[in-house]
Parts: structure tokens; C-alpha cells; sequence
């Protein structure tokens, strides 16, 4: 594979807003080579506010074609689909990172005694108990949205 080979594939939300860089579906975030794959009809009402259960395998048939590509990693935009990540996982066989929130775990241990995690999101609402838990995300971690 040449030096511009994108090695590392991001799943995307078929959403329809500017993408500033820092955000994971901006190009100019990344200083290496990426490849994007919008899952059509994956909108943020369908993936936030309803279950996300129906697009596994739409997530799944993008996700092997940027495999296919040469993608050795997936990425996603929506931390909300931390609830599929175990099946995306297991149908690629690369590593997935699908949530911000698969970072408190580890980002917990770091702090002091008596200090949390906080949890900021666009839907305090939708995010369950199940999405942390999948995460890993600790009892106790205070959710603002």
C-alpha cells in the first residue's frame, strides 16, 4: 500500500450540516489519509432518538467495503452507536471505535479521588444506561444534554 492509502475508514450518519475541522467527518481533521462511507437513511432521528438495531447491517456492508479498500480500523460520528460497536467489531475483524464515551473508562482512572467523568451529549434523553454500559462508561458519571 502507498503512503496515501487510507488506513483508517469512518462510518458516517447520513446527516446534512458543515463539518468544521476537529470534527471526525471533516478530512482536514486528520493529518493522514482517510476514507468516508455515508450509511444512507442512518439519520441522527433514526440512530439517536429511535434504535439503532435496524442499520447493523447497513453499517456492517459499509464497513467491510472501506475493509476492502484497505481501511485496518473504523471510526464513527455518532457516539450513539456505541450499542452496535461489539456487532461491528465482530463482523469486520479491525478494530472499531464507534464513541467518545469508550474513552471515560480509561479517563476516570486518571483523576483524583472524589472527582467524575462528565458527560456532555446532544440528547440527554436518549442516552441509556445500555449505550454507557456497552462503553464502559462508570456508575456515577454525571449525563448533561
Amino acid at each position: 500500500m502507498g503512503a496515501d492509502t487510507a488506513r483508517l475508514g469512518i462510518l458516517m450518519l447520513d446527516t446534512r450540516f458543515p463539518r468544521i475541522p476537529g470534527d471526525v467527518g471533516n478530512p482536514l481533521t486528520w493529518s493522514f489519509p482517510v476514507r468516508y462511507a455515508v450509511v444512507e437513511g442512518a439519520t441522527p432521528a433514526a440512530i439517536v432518538e429511535a434504535d439503532p438495531a435496524p442499520f447493523v447491517d447497513a453499517f456492517i456492508e459499509a464497513g467491510r467495503a472501506l475493509v476492502a479498500q484497505g481501511c485496518t480500523g473504523i471510526a464513527t460520528t455518532c457516539g450513539f452507536l456505541s450499542l452496535i460497536r461489539p456487532k461491528l467489531a465482530e463482523a469486520l475483524g479491525v478494530p472499531v471505535a464507534a464513541s467518545a464515551l469508550e474513552q471515560v473508562g480509561a479517563l476516570q482512572v486518571l483523576l483524583p479521588p472524589g472527582q467524575v467523568v462528565g458527560i456532555l451529549t446532544v440528547s440527554a434523553a436518549s442516552l441509556t444506561r445500555a449505550h454507557l454500559d456497552v462503553a464502559g462508561v462508570p456508575r456515577g458519571c454525571p449525563v448533561q444534554g
